[in-house]
């Protein structure tokens, strides 16, 4: 769909900023854990970005220097949908190899270290010692486990404040391995009570030791705590309060540490605008998630306050009043489709009657198994069940790789929080079966699909529009196409291309240079071998069917590398050549070298016929508080920003309100434009 873009440029000075100072801090459960055991990672003190991680690398490897061997979002997930301060991580399936490693607290999707923490994993055969609890009260009853000993009589379990040597002093408490003070049966594994616990406050570590002497077998952290009445703390919200971004419809998200004893789910209230609503409440171990999403849509700019009453079962309560904005978001407004295909009435692994793939995918492992990203059910454009993207997947056909890794394919189903259409906050895009191509987590030198759709006879039509919902994630090397034709394929027209800002070149009037972009060589991008034995790639022109030139430049959409929600969208585009026409075709394509994925659903054709559309406007005013930008009032029109006039990303203005925005001064030169989709 064409677009009508309008733009201004201010040049703004003399800007400061102050930072908060943090104090970051990330704990393990162990200091020692046995192959596969989960491992649970402990934070505090972080800035609450949803996007901050916590990676596990072998020690001596700077994050950044290569992937991380785990990862989750402090959220614990793989989405990062809520930001938090303190909080646990946890993998359940821990390490599979042994070895030393650092686990690291990182900023908001980037590699800037918080803070650090070491742990090893043992061999499986390797003696541990497990507490079983963290923390405990004066005098409360302590048990302490242990595995894989020497079975010696003499072996013995010995409690040391935190930083004493054993042997250095007599322990705090002790036991032989069979329990007894006497030491007459030797047993390689077991638990040792040890009922009046430790009198003293303070730091501990409860150690493995051999026959009768101090040689450490392996040890474990405690520590003893006087106990304290503490209300509930809330440590995340999504919104945050004061943001002005929030989402078109009311949906809260909070998470709260209980606390003395654990978070009353009969105890919260959640009002909205000061009208009670129903949230749920999720009660887990260490945390309480309370959620809660409304249907009504709510006005651009909007202001609401959010009001969480939380309570324990020791009778404290917190109360936090959270006060925010709705951002910036366009209603797409289609009508009944003349043709819709939806994918469902598709046999997972097939395609539509009619249709057609080719697919140049370096192909590994032959066996069909939709479970397995790497296996030859992927190698081309398939229909899948969309709700596998709800679960996990081998990953490199190697079921010993990261859990973290298979649970990465649950992206594919993110949608970004801004997609309206028809009056109704769309949250998924695929549903029932969906069409896929996929290019990651698969071996080889390169993934390369295309997809021909059978012909169209839009005799009598007009105004042709297509419209998909697309489920794209952009790799740095990777390249999404979609085409017409209206010749039965003899050739081909551009709709859109999608390929990463990075490598899309502009001329010095900011236009995208077609030509430079689709012809350079890269060395990342995928190649391939054709039916005659000819060597092809290299380059994105490639992967095109129309012919390459400038007049492609209004085709060629930058996309954020990474990223699991910008494409992520309801792709409308007129087809002006398709009027009428008897023999209408599509064409996908989708190349890259363990480069994400392509997912497609609701692929419709509509008659909408067009309206002139009179560009508003823009005036610009300096008040207290920033630059006051006004314009018309004009229906469908978003206001969009980035640094740049020529690079970067445009993305929506927070805090609009109508006709208006009040835009905080954030640096020396800063670029507006309003943008009817």
């Amino acid at each position: 769909m064409n677009q009508m873009k309008y733009w201004i440029g201010l040049a703004l000075i003399g800007l400061t900023t102050a930072a908060q100072a943090q104090t970051p801090s990330i704990e393990l459960d162990h200091h020692a854990y046995l192959p596969g055991e989960a491992i649970v990672a402990t934070f505090a003190g972080g800035p609450a970005n949803p996007k901050d991680w916590i990676g596990v690398y072998p020690e001596g490897v700077t994050p950044g220097a290569q992937g991380s061997t785990i990862w989750r979002y402090v959220d614990g997930g793989t989405a990062g949908n809520a930001g938090l301060s303190d909080g646990s991580v946890s993998w359940p399936n821990g390490l599979g190899f042994a070895g030393s490693w650092t686990a690291f607290l990182l900023l908001n999707d980037n590699y800037d270290v918080l803070a650090q923490s070491t742990f090893t994993v043992v061999e499986s055969t390797s003696p541990v010692v497990r507490r079983d609890k963290k923390t405990y009260a004066p005098g409360e009853a302590i048990a302490l486990s242990f595995t894989n000993g020497p079975a010696n009589a003499k072996d013995w379990i010995g409690v040391y404040p935190e930083g004493v040597t054993p042997g250095s002093q007599n322990s705090t408490i002790w036991r032989y391995v069979d329990g007894t003070s006497a030491g007459n049966t030797g047993v390689s594994s077991g638990t040792i009570p040890f009922a009046t616990g430790l009198s003293t406050v303070g730091r501990y570590v409860a150690y493995l030791l051999s026959n009768d002497g101090y040689d450490i077998l392996a040890s474990e952290p405690l520590l003893v705590a006087a106990p304290v009445n503490a209300a509930p703390r809330l440590i995340g919200s999504d919104p945050v309060d004061g943001s002005t971004d929030g989402n078109p419809v009311a949906s809260f998200s909070a998470t709260v540490l209980p606390g003395t004893g654990s978070v009353n789910a009969d105890g919260v209230q959640l009002q909205f605008d000061g009208v009670p609503v129903t949230p749920t409440v999720e009660v887990q171990a260490d945390r309480s998630i309370i959620r809660y999403t409304g249907t009504a849509l709510l006005p651009v700019g909007s202001p609401h306050v959010l009001r969480l009453v939380a309570g324990n079962t020791a009778g404290l309560k917190i109360t936090n009043e959270i006060r925010y904005s709705v951002g910036s978001y366009s209603n797409l407004v289609l009508p009944a489709p003349f043709y819709l295909e939806t994918f469902d009435s598709v046999a997972e692994g097939g395609l539509p009657a009619g249709w057609t793939g080719r697919t140049y995918t370096d192909v590994l492992n032959q066996e069909i198994d939709f479970g397995n990203l790497d296996s030859a059910a992927y190698k081309g454009w398939t229909v899948v069940e969309a709700s596998r993207f709800t679960g996990t997947f081998v990953t490199y056909s190697d079921p010993a790789n990261p859990a973290a890794w298979g649970a990465d394919y649950q992206r594919v189903l993110r949608v970004g929080a801004r997609i309206v259409a028809n009056g109704v906050q769309v949250q998924q895009l695929a549903t029932g079966r969906m069409l896929f191509g996929n290019s990651g987590y698969r071996n080889g030198r390169g993934q390369v699909m295309f997809l021909e759709t059978a012909d169209f006879n839009l005799t009598g039509k007009t105004d042709v529009h297509m419209a998909f919902n697309a489920l794209w994630e952009q790799n740095q090397d990777s390249i999404g196409a979609v085409e017409y034709s209206i010749d039965g394929g003899a050739n081909w027209l551009p709709v859109a291309y999608y390929l990463a800002a990075g490598d899309v070149v502009r001329l010095e009037s900011g236009e995208i240079d077609a030509e430079t972009t689709l012809t350079t060589e890269h060395g990342d991008v995928a190649r391939y071998t054709d039916e005659g034995g000819n060597e092809l790639g290299g380059t994105y022109g490639a992967f095109i069917g129309a012919p390459v030139s400038a007049a492609l430049s209004p085709y060629i959409e930058a996309r954020i590398d990474d990223s699991a929600t910008d494409g992520k969208r309801i792709e409308v585009r007129r087809l002006p050549a398709a009027d009428g026409q008897s023999r209408v075709r599509f064409r996908f394509a989708h190349a890259g070298a363990d480069s994400w994925y392509f997912g497609l659903d609701n692929l419709g054709l509509y008659s909408i016929p067009s309206t002139p559309v009179v560009a508003p406007t823009v005036a610009a005013t300096m008040e207290a508080g920033g630059l006051r930008l006004t314009w018309p009032a004009s229906p469908g029109f978003v206001l969009e920003q980035r640094a740049e006039v020529s690079t970067g990303s445009w993305s929506p203005v927070a805090g609009v309100s109508g006709n208006s925005a009040l835009v905080p001064v954030t640096a020396d030169r800063q670029w507006f434009r309003l943008n009817r989709p």
